[in-house]
């Protein structure tokens, strides 16, 4: 029930009010509208959703797995796919219906609602009904549901995602401030530099450690701005 698990939440008791959505959380304050629930409770439920971060995905999977109910849906929320998926599989067993999800948003850019953003969905496990039923309820929600592969989804969200979020930092790290004179361009930048830095610094340190693609996305980073630089002072 951190700032995404808590957006999360309130995302789905908004849609589904006829549900009831429990929320469970070490430390974080569960908002209101959200039952207050056990560890030992939410494990029962229908569906878990994890919104955890991805270093700490082992750990949770573990302490979880003696206490879910048999059919007990569980879905991440990761922002990389291959690694969670791997470890859901290999703590939680194939039987278990799982699946593989990315809401490509968050608190900040779904500030204003969900709808027509995109939502990545992979089935894992046991097929089960309820894994169909959730991509019929990400679209009654308005979200673009994507099905790709845990390895399409890294591929692809390190040269976008991954990239952005470096981008950000970087940004961040030369304390660019913003002034009158700023063309639409800069504005631009800000933006994106105080959207990736509002979200948490592990997560992007997970971002970069864990996508097994931005070793490659940095490198051609890197490589790119070493020509431009070379380029720069070879012309003057």
């Amino acid at each position: 029930m951190g700032r995404f698990g808590s957006f999360w939440a309130l995302s789905l008791a908004r849609a589904f009010p006829q549900d009831t959505v429990l929320g469970y959380s070490r430390s974080s304050p569960v908002p209101e509208g959200i039952v207050k629930a056990t560890l030992e409770e939410v494990c029962r439920a229908q569906t878990l959703f994890l919104c955890c971060a991805i270093s700490s995905m082992e750990e949770v999977l573990t302490q979880i797995e003696p206490l879910l109910s048999a059919d007990t849906l569980v879905a991440d929320t990761c922002s990389v796919k291959v690694h969670p998926a791997q470890l859901m599989q290999k703590t939680l067993g194939e039987v278990r219906p799982m699946l593989a999800t990315h809401p490509m948003f968050g608190p900040d850019s779904g500030r204003q609602g969900v709808a027509g953003l995109p939502i990545v969905v992979h089935p894992l496990g046991e097929n089960h009904p309820r894994q169909r039923e959730w991509r019929s309820r990400f679209e009654a929600m308005g979200l673009k549901v994507l099905e790709m592969s845990p390895e399409d989804h890294d591929r692809i969200a390190a040269f976008s995602q991954g990239v952005t979020h470096l981008i950000g930092r970087v940004l961040r790290a030369m304390d660019l401030q913003p002034h009158p004179m700023a063309t639409t361009g800069f504005k631009n930048l800000l933006e994106m530099m105080n959207q990736t830095c509002n979200d948490p610094w592990q997560l992007f340190l997970d971002l970069q450690r864990y996508n097994p693609y931005t070793p490659q996305m940095r490198e051609k980073f890197l490589n790119a701005l070493q020509d431009i630089l070379k380029s720069i002072e070879e012309e003057s």
